[in-house]
């Protein structure tokens, strides 16, 4: 019985991938606009500097309350909610940011407010 549970512990760690999530990170950016892939906004990291992000992965219920495919919310400013997660398949991994939660800011709010 206990081989068996290894095995199939085995074969389902070969065959899915495996998936670490880091844990929920908060940022303030500006939208920039849809691009081929995903969607980039000019962010402020903790130092203060600021860096362009591409989200690939937003979940649908974000993308319902703010469909980021329309132009006009070029240039709002929200505090992105995301997780980095690390995707290993096969021999290579790779690393998929997502948006979990975004909260559009009025002029003159920023994240710690």
């Amino acid at each position: 019985m206990q081989i068996t549970l290894l095995i199939l512990t085995l074969t389902l760690f070969v065959v899915f991938p495996y998936q670490k999530i880091e844990g929920i990170e908060k940022l303030e950016g500006i939208y920039q606009g849809r691009i081929e892939d995903g969607y980039s906004f000019c962010c402020k990291t903790e130092s203060g500097s600021e860096r362009i992000l591409v989200f690939k992965e937003i979940l649908n219920v974000i993308l319902e309350k703010h469909p980021l495919h329309i132009d006009k919310l070029v240039g709002q400013k929200f505090i992105i909610s995301f997780t980095k997660d690390i995707i290993i398949e096969g021999k290579g991994s790779r690393e998929v940011w997502t948006i979990l939660r975004l909260q559009k800011l009025v002029s003159g709010q920023h994240l710690g407010d």
